[in-house]
């Protein structure tokens, strides 16, 4: 029950608990509701049907995104640095206020940020802390997180397990220094691969090659059929290039001897599929 709350965006997941993609707008909608009046909602005003989610609250609503004409905040003249940090004008009901440079990745990244400074000036939290606060902040693990290079290959790890996650990351590796971009998915859960699994497909197709790990269970047991053998087909009827291997010595042993200089390799799931970039950099 807090005084302010921020919904950055509303997709399908977690399937094995809600019964829908309406199910689980429903419970965004309920947790709108608990915001007290002299709180706010800052949301993406890119989200479907917004109004849904807004429509006769007792807070104060404050919209974020990519169009003005929807989001009382939004970023313009957008930027990335070297390293695929982005930098960006700010504009507050169409006015510009400032420049605002982070120094994490991605364009997911600006648009968190865009709602992290909503709900600072809703706390009357100063603009030059705002701004400090956003340059000096580098991120979380596993957040298209840097673990080091092999030679010239750089391996990055991403804690991305969603569809939309993935999107959003392989996004962000446009804009960093690579050859060829290699991903090593360990799709997490059978329940989460099997509803999604076009949309995994799909988004993971984006990258150059993709090579596949087992899925990693949690807290499931596999009644449902599924493998990421499943995806592997998948992901060849939409001619990307794909690999699965059931161990992550076969797939370590595969990396070593097909990346080559200036290839951007990325480890990405929420299971311990880091573990792989890990022992290549021998840490």
């Amino acid at each position: 029950a807090p005084t302010v709350g921020i919904i950055l965006n509303v997709a399908a997941d977690h399937l094995d608990f809600f019964k829908d993609l309406d199910d689980i707008r429903h419970s965004f909608r309920r947790y709108a509701e608990l915001l007290p009046a002299n709180g706010a909602l800052i949301i993406n005003g890119d989200i479907d049907n917004l109004e849904y989610f807004t429509k006769d609250l007792d807070c104060k609503v404050i919209t974020v995104g990519s169009e003005e004409s929807g989001s009382m905040y939004t970023a313009k003249n957008i930027t990335f640095d070297e390293f695929a940090h982005g930098s960006y004008d700010l504009y507050v009901e169409g006015e510009f206020k400032h420049r605002v440079t982070l120094k994490v990745t991605g364009m997911h990244n600006i648009y968190n940020s865009l709602a992290a400074i909503a709900t600072a000036h809703f706390l009357n939290i100063d603009k030059e802390d705002i701004l400090n606060g956003l340059e000096a902040y580098g991120g979380t693990d596993r957040r298209f997180q840097f673990k080091g290079k092999l030679g010239d290959i750089t391996i990055i790890d991403d804690y991305a397990h969603h569809p939309d996650e993935i999107t959003a990351t392989l996004k962000t590796a446009e804009h960093y220094p690579h050859k060829k971009l290699w991903v090593v998915f360990q799709p997490h859960t059978y329940t989460r691969t099997k509803a999604l699994l076009p949309e995994f497909a799909k988004a993971l197709s984006e990258a150059d090659a993709v090579v596949l790990a087992d899925i990693y269970a949690a807290r499931e047991k596999n009644t449902l059929g599924i493998s990421s053998k499943n995806l592997a087909d998948e992901i060849e009827k939409l001619g990307t290039e794909v690999h699965y291997f059931p161990t992550f010595d076969e797939i370590e042993n595969f990396l070593l001897e097909n990346c080559n200089d200036n290839d951007l390799l990325i480890t990405m799931g929420a299971g311990d599929v880091y573990k792989i970039g890990e022992k290549l950099l021998g840490k």
